[in-house]
């Protein structure tokens, strides 16, 4: 199975038709427009969530893959989305601040969430995605909640992060970046992760395109 993940910005269907050409069989994909507003090939499916119609988070799979959303999903614990496929789980990740949870950080809305989802991540062999919109040192992290102890968390339950693993590189002392603020070169960050407790055939970061988003995508393959 492929997995693509990618923040693709202003979602428009030029970059859905974009983002179908790597031909994944599974997508993930921040800042996606509804379903209603998106056109698909005939029989891929998609499940979405988000408090905008024009912005939320959407997964869309190839119909060859059984892909089903757990009874015990919170769709309080927004945008987080625990799929099964098979009997692997993938949580496609983007904490983001809403009218919901608006008082809450980034680092703490993640950390809730995968709290929550605890007893599942260690059921299941599982993968957890997305644009986690954590680094190391930004404002509003905290002893109890940052992307250290997201990992850290994670860890305890043997979900590690890929990239980091891969390379032996450190949290904050990545030598590349996943997200480039305001389409800046200057400004680059780590933000976007792939853990997983699911020994992986290939995992990589793709190239930036800055005609299509101010992320890079991941490529997964198990």
């Amino acid at each position: 199975m492929k997995i693509l993940t990618y923040n693709i910005n202003k979602s428009t269907q030029e970059k859905i038709e974009k983002v179908l050409a790597f031909d994944a069989d599974l997508l993930i994909l921040p800042e996606v427009a509804c379903p209603s507003k998106v056109t698909l090939p005939e029989d891929y499916r998609m499940e979405w969530m988000g408090d905008f119609p024009n912005k939320g988070l959407g997964v869309i799979w190839k119909p060859k893959l059984k892909v089903e959303v757990p009874s015990w999903f919170n769709p309080a614990l927004q945008y987080f989305l625990p799929l099964l496929v098979g009997r692997q789980l993938i949580i496609a990740a983007w904490p983001t601040t809403t009218k919901h949870n608006s008082p809450m950080k980034y680092p703490e809305i993640a950390m809730k969430a995968f709290q929550e989802y605890a007893p599942y991540i260690k059921q299941f062999p599982t993968i957890i995605t997305g644009d986690m919109n954590c680094y190391k040192g930004q404002s509003g992290e905290s002893k109890m909640f940052s992307i250290q102890t997201i990992c850290d968390f994670l860890k305890e339950m043997n979900v590690v992060s890929v990239y980091h693993e891969m390379t032996g590189e450190t949290l904050g002392n990545e030598s590349c970046a996943t997200y480039f603020h305001q389409f800046k070169e200057t400004q680059p960050f780590f933000i976007d992760y792939t853990f997983s407790s699911i020994p992986l055939k290939s995992y990589q970061l793709g190239e930036w395109d800055k005609e299509l988003s101010d992320h890079v995508p991941q490529f997964i393959e198990i």
